[in-house]
Parts: structure tokens; sequence; C-alpha cells
């Protein structure tokens, strides 16, 4: 960069204000800079990889870690700026390769690479915590896509989690809910986000604090996530929905039923076995629950929650609780 020093005019006429950081950013991005577009190019190659060329996507200098591959992250640097700085030419350009297109990763038996810097295969990587929210929500037929608008807020349910809602500050606490009219159902970006209060859903799968700059996301594997999985409200009210909306577009059929809920959660066809498996597992739980009391109780507070349907949802619940649907394989 001391080779070419910016020039920030201290005042362009021609503008209504300064113009110092339209200068700026015309300075960034004209082709010349050393560091903007190897920055830009290593994020994107960490979201498709889960690693990026440089290990530390804010650090590309001596602290920091050196590229794996220096020579690659030069060269895709030269093509984002050659393309125009066009983001859909790079992902086309990412996910059409040879490196992309591998299969998971099966680590050697003298444990040669052992983080897989070299790219011998895929690496196995978690769901973000916000695209588990939002699946679930697509899964079940229940997303609100409605785009832009004001955060939805935050509050703490009658057990102490941070869910989405208006806290009810009238009724006292617990009281009753407010109706959000589907506004809770909006896709994780709108969820308004406060340090005191980190939804419960997405804390739990290692959604950043935003306490310290978050550079990278960690990830972790803990039984809070399978507890969370097992007893939280919204993965049961999910898969009742996503159960409602097998019978309404499957029918009766439970064969039907069972590939239609395979197709949407793990975009792929069953095999015989698995149906086999899956319809097996439906019968056994429909029968615990046709004596279970508090299957009883659920049935006169919805008639619609039949044992069989409470049996359905519990199969749907085991889908998005899965490691076939947490994961990228």
């Amino acid at each position: 960069m001391a080779n070419n020093p910016a020039e920030i005019p201290l005042n362009d006429e021609a503008l209504l204000t300064t113009g110092r950081r339209l200068a700026y950013a015309n300075y960034l991005t004209n082709g010349r800079h050393p560091l903007l577009a190897r920055v830009l190019v290593n994020r994107f190659w960490m979201h498709h990889f889960g690693t990026g060329i440089v290990a530390t996507p804010s650090d590309f200098g001596r602290l920091g870690e050196p590229p794996s591959h220096p020579e690659l992250l030069d060269w895709l640097a030269t093509q984002f700026m050659e393309s125009g700085w066009s983001l859909k030419t790079f992902h086309r350009l990412v996910m059409t390769s040879t490196a992309y297109r591998q299969a998971l990763r099966v680590i050697p038996p003298d444990r040669t690479d052992p983080d897989n810097r070299l790219l011998s295969g895929m690496s196995l990587r978690r769901l973000e915590a916000e695209t588990i929210r939002d699946s679930m929500l697509a899964i079940s037929g229940k997303l609100n896509s409605k785009p832009f608008g004001p955060p939805v807020p935050v509050m703490a349910d009658t057990v102490g989690q941070f869910v989405l809602g208006i806290e009810n500050l009238n009724a006292g606490r617990p009281g009753a809910l407010i109706d959000m009219k589907g506004e809770d159902l909006r896709r994780s970006v709108y969820a308004q986000v406060r340090r005191s209060r980190p939804l419960s859903l997405l804390d739990s799968f290692d959604a950043p604090r935003m306490d310290p700059n978050c550079e990278v996301r960690r990830t972790s594997t803990v039984a809070p996530q399978s507890l969370l999985l097992m007893n939280n409200e919204f993965v049961h009210d999910r898969s009742h929905d996503f159960a409602r909306r097998l019978v309404a577009q499957a029918g009766s059929d439970r064969s039907d039923q069972v590939k239609l809920a395979w197709e949407l959660a793990y975009c792929q066809s069953p095999s015989d076995q698995q149906i086999a498996s899956a319809l097996d597992f439906i019968e056994r739980e429909t029968a615990v629950l046709a004596n279970s009391p508090q299957a009883a109780g659920l049935a006169k507070q919805d008639e619609t929650q039949t044992p069989a349907m409470l049996a359905l949802s519990s199969f749907c619940q085991t889908l998005l609780s899965s490691n076939r649907f947490l994961y990228v394989d």
C-alpha cells in the first residue's frame, strides 16, 4: 500500500458532501488494492468450505495464519475483480469446481492433514444456527417470507427461555401471549439481537453473542443441543406443522407421507428399508400414545391431535433432530 497511496480529497466540489468516503471506496475497489479482493474471496470461500484459505479471516498480517494455497487466493481475487466483483460469478466458479464437489473426506489412518487444509475431500459442516431455524420453518410450511421491516422482538417465556414475541407487561408474569400474527415465523435475520437476550434456539447452536466481534463462528457439539431438539416448544410446534403438511399434501397413505417427509427434510428419496423402518416406528408410537393419558389430554384440547397424528409428529421431530438434517454431507 506504500507504493499505492490513497488520494483522498479534503472536499469534492462536485458533491453535496466532502466526498471523502466515496473517494476511499473508489480507492479500495480500483483493482490495485492488495488486500480487499483477497479478504473478500477468502470469506466467501470460508462460507463454502468451513475454513478460509487464510484461517484467520480478520488478520492477514504477520500474526495471522499464512494462506494454505496462496496462488489460489491470488487467482480467485483476480477472477473476482475481472468479473466485475460479481458474487454470482464467484459462487458459480467455486460450486462447480472439483474441490467443492468432492465427497466427504475419510481421514487416513496416518492422520495426514487432520484439519483438511489440503482439501483432499469435503469437510463435514453443521448448519448455522439461523439456517437450522429457518429450515425448520420452511420444511413445516410455516416460513413467513415477508421482507424488510422492523426487527421481531425477543422476550422470555414462562420457563425463562428467550423466544420471539412481544412481552405483555400489562398482564403480569406469566401473562397472556400477544398474537404476533405470523411475525414470529419470519426468517432469523429479522430477529432482534440483544446481548442480554440471546434467542435460545440460536444460542444453543453457537450463534454469536455479539459481546466480542465474531470473525469466525465456532461449532460445538454438546448435550444441550440434543435436549433442546427434544423439548423445545418451537421444535414441537414445527414438528406438528410438518405432520399437518404431510397429511395435506400426501393424503392418508403412510408410505406417501414418509416419502414426502424424507424428500422435504433431506432432499432425497428414502430407500425401501428406510420407509419400512419409519412405518414401523410410527405404528409402534401410535400404539404407545393410544394408551397415554397425556395424549388423551391433548386430544381433548385439540381433536386433530389423535394418537396417529401425534405419532407422525414424533416421526417428523426425529427427522428435524437428526444429524442428516443438521449437517451438510
